[in-house]
């Protein structure tokens, strides 16, 4: 059976990604997260990702830390290195093998050299989640093992 296409579950336009500059606060990085609905922002400087911004950062990074979210710049506490993606003519499947791997809630989506969307673990539909389920279990269950 042919898996549909990371993009056909992305919400929105491309120009519709929630983005921040490397200098911009964290209070307003994370204002946009909060009207926007969603739970990160892509670091973009001249169209180039640097990195990404969580509310996973937000938290540890920032408030735990005891930064102060109006004086610290987002580039400071990103998450830089790593930072996986996913192209959009991938299968789901894939998006979340990527994204239980990596222990992530985020995952940029690409095509070609442009980000074209972010996709959330909220954003797969159960029905994908649940196909994969055996799959992740296994995985994890191989995990434990090793360690």
């Amino acid at each position: 059976m042919h898996e549909r296409p990371v993009r056909s579950i992305l919400r929105g336009e491309p120009a519709e990604v929630v983005s921040a500059g490397p200098e911009e606060s964290v209070r307003d990085a994370a204002r946009r997260m909060a009207e926007n609905r969603c739970g990160s922002v892509l670091v973009m400087e001249d169209q180039r990702m640097l990195g990404i911004f969580t509310e996973r950062d937000l938290l540890v990074r920032v408030v735990v830390a005891g930064r102060d979210p109006g004086l610290t710049r987002v580039d400071e506490v990103m998450t830089a290195s790593g930072v996986e993606t996913i192209d959009a003519d991938d299968p789901v499947g894939e998006a979340i093998r990527k994204m239980d791997e990596g222990s992530f809630r985020h995952l940029p989506v690409t095509d070609g050299s442009r980000i074209v969307g972010v996709l959330s673990i909220r954003d797969i539909p159960v029905v994908d989640l649940g196909r994969m389920a055996s799959e992740l279990d296994e995985r994890h269950s191989l995990a434990e093992r090793i360690w």
